[in-house]
């Protein structure tokens, strides 16, 4: 069942179930949401984009002026950094928009730049007593000239929902959603020593941190490329199958490269069968998976594990030293039932 639209005054925070989507391609209505602060009101007439910050030569794009720039499209998962182990918070999808860097090349970045902010035309408050401030995001220079990080305007050939950052949003393939900053209305150009103050003063900083403890102390880093990960779909959890032939499926993916294999367990991790991947694995996008399970009674415990093309394995447990709640990405039993 479909969640209804919302009011602008409210946020959107939902998914759907992932053995709703039929294919590899995540219809838009189908497609998670998360909101931090409400929805802006925006239309294409009013809508503009401000390239400025550390450039030659600082300027505004409309709707129109998008439209007539050099388009890419790009397969890509988006998945939230706080997605449960199990969660439904990832969606597949082709994207279509300009890539970052041909809007930097007539603003004319200076040669001190490192890091690009990306704000969106949304804003609230993070932290109670704090002033509202937009939402905004910042981004290494080197991601932004990344030919797949794109300011996008249409998702599966049509221009984006709402819900998913209409007019435009940032789009940076292979890293958690947050950085790609829905209602995107201003990009700044700063410096290796610079300090967005709206940034900071918001609180934004001091979320999507990995946090891990170590002898010396806490070590903090920043979110960014998504961890391999894989879902079973179908079974759901607790489902009371017949004996007999069930098709296991799901999805893997990963933000650095491929997916190379899935791995399916029917006892809680003891044994391993490999999966059958349905089609060629690819990056940034995600592959579905599936395994024919001649199921006999009794209880089992399914989990599905993931590995990428260089090496990066799906752990079976969290690491105990992560003190944040960012990279949910462990192998997740899902119990069933064979009568």
């Amino acid at each position: 069942m479909l969640v209804p639209a919302l009011r602008s005054s409210e946020t959107e925070n939902h998914a759907f179930p992932l053995r709703q989507i039929e294919g590899s391609i995540t219809p838009p209505e189908l497609f998670f949401v998360r909101d931090h602060f409400p929805q802006p009101q925006l239309s294409l007439e009013t809508w503009s984009l401000r390239v400025e910050g550390r450039v030659a030569r600082p300027y505004t794009l409309t709707f129109s002026d998008l439209l007539e720039q050099p388009s890419k499209k790009v397969e890509a998962v988006l998945e939230c950094s706080g997605n449960a182990p199990d969660g439904s918070a990832a969606s597949n999808g082709v994207w279509e928009g300009v890539p970052v860097s041909f809007l930097l090349e007539p603003a004319g970045i200076k040669s001190d730049a490192a890091f690009l902010l990306f704000e969106g035309a949304d804003s609230g408050s993070l932290t109670k007593g704090n002033p509202p401030q937009p939402y905004s995001q910042i981004v290494p220079l080197e991601k932004c000239l990344d030919s797949t990080s794109l300011v996008a305007f249409k998702l599966n050939g049509l221009f984006l929902p709402k819900r998913n950052g209409f007019p435009a949003r940032a789009l940076f393939p292979g890293w958690y959603a947050m950085d790609s900053v829905k209602w995107l209305r201003r990009i700044v150009v700063f410096g290796a020593n610079d300090r967005p103050i709206s940034f900071h003063r918001s609180g934004m900083d001091r979320l999507y941190n990995r946090v891990v403890k170590t002898e010396r102390g806490p070590v903090v880093t920043r979110l960014s490329s998504i961890q391999v990960k894989s879902v079973i779909a179908s079974p759901p959890p607790a489902k009371k199958l017949l004996a007999g032939v069930h098709v296991v499926w799901g999805f893997a993916w990963t933000g650095a490269g491929s997916i190379r294999d899935v791995q399916l367990s029917l006892d809680g991790g003891g044994t391993w069968f490999q999966t059958k991947l349905e089609g060629t694995p690819a990056p940034l996008r995600w592959i579905r998976w599936s395994y024919n399970w001649t199921a006999s009674q009794g209880e089992y415990v399914l989990m599905s594990r993931a590995t990428d093309e260089r090496g990066n394995r799906q752990p079976l447990r969290r690491d105990r030293n992560r003190q944040d709640g960012y990279e949910l990405n462990w192998c997740t039993p899902v119990h069933s039932t064979v009568i």
